[in-house]
């Protein structure tokens, strides 16, 4: 089941707004969350701590970590995953 969201993120001092989709499945659930064409998922790894998965796909540019970080500091703020 897929549910779309919308992510407000402060960095560098600009509001960004992110689009994003939440999946889950019968174990878990991933958000996947469109940063400027990249689609980064972010999951809880083995030590339940926040990761985030950037594809290596060269049309798009990889997004920068302050603004991964930005993300899961918004997640973490949501209690989300």
């Amino acid at each position: 089941m897929e549910h779309d969201l919308e992510i407000p993120v402060t960095y560098k001092g600009q509001e960004l707004l992110f689009t994003g989709r939440l999946a889950t499945f019968t174990y878990g659930y991933k958000l996947y969350v469109n940063i400027n064409g990249t689609d980064v998922v972010f999951e809880r790894d083995d030590e339940g701590n926040l990761r985030a998965i950037v594809p290596d796909n060269s049309s798009n540019p990889i997004p920068e970590k302050g603004l991964i970080e930005s993300v899961i500091d918004v997640f973490k703020e949501l209690q989300v995953l």
